[in-house]
């Protein structure tokens, strides 16, 4: 599972490339469907009213209306994973870097690595959680968008003239009921992707507080003969990081 979490985590440039992507397309199907609604309004209210063919028109704005901001979030909410996972990567470096100097030079000078702060596990978490939340959003814009074109197909003065109890109220109630808590539902998301970049920023400080703490250390400590440990350049105790 952990091999897994950080060979996914190495692959962030291509969320941010896919994230990037969704929000240009997004951008496309936006203006698409702001050129369809002003050729339908611009048309005189009577015959909007009445025709049936104008309804399948103001039924295709008014789902893509509903679905295409959660596909759009969906985007953002890739880049922001992008980030996370970029930060978790820097965070692993660091680990690693830690673990090859301790290594190298003589037990006399180790210090002894700190235990995986409790922040990784958060912003892992937080990561998952807030990509979850914006998937489902999605999942569900699609189906009030559903059911959004399937109600506004109708004529505006059928849907007028629908009875209390009718289908046609009954999809209506269901689609601007979904609206008002879907709208705060993507929110949510963004907001757990926001707390995953603040545990990953904080495991980064735990992981550089600990080196700044333990190199001038392992400096003291290390056994040369001939010539001042605290002198020596910490440079020469450290080795290469690998690529």
């Amino acid at each position: 599972m952990e091999k897994m979490l950080q060979s996914m985590m190495k692959r962030f440039p291509l969320f941010i490339t896919m994230g990037v992507m969704i929000v240009i397309i997004s951008v496309i199907i936006g203006a698409v469907n702001a050129s369809n609604a002003a050729n339908y309004y611009a048309i005189d209210k009577v015959t909007r009213d009445a025709s049936i063919e104008l309804a399948q028109v103001r039924a295709g704005i008014e789902s893509t209306i509903i679905w295409l901001p959660y596909f759009k979030f969906l985007g953002v909410a890739m880049i922001l994973a992008g980030i996370v996972m970029a930060l978790g990567v820097i965070a692993m470096r660091l680990q690693n870097l830690g673990q090859r100097v301790m290594a190298s030079v003589p037990e006399s000078a180790r210090q002894p690595l700190p235990p995986r702060p409790r922040s990784v596990m958060l912003f892992r978490l937080f990561m998952m959680l807030g990509m979850l939340v914006i998937i489902i959003g999605f999942i569900v814009s699609l189906s009030v968008a559903s059911t959004a074109r399937a109600v506004f197909s109708n004529p505006v003065s059928a849907i007028d003239a629908a009875a209390t109890g009718s289908a046609l109220l009954a999809g209506i109630s269901q689609v601007h009921a979904t609206e008002a808590w879907l709208e705060a539902f993507k929110f949510v998301g963004i907001s757990f992707f926001f707390l995953s970049i603040v545990y990953g920023l904080h495991t980064i400080i735990l992981a550089l507080r600990y080196q700044w703490s333990a190199i001038p250390k392992v400096v003291a400590n290390y056994p040369v003969e001939g010539e001042n440990a605290k002198d020596m350049p910490i440079a020469n105790l450290v080795p290469a990081a690998a690529d």
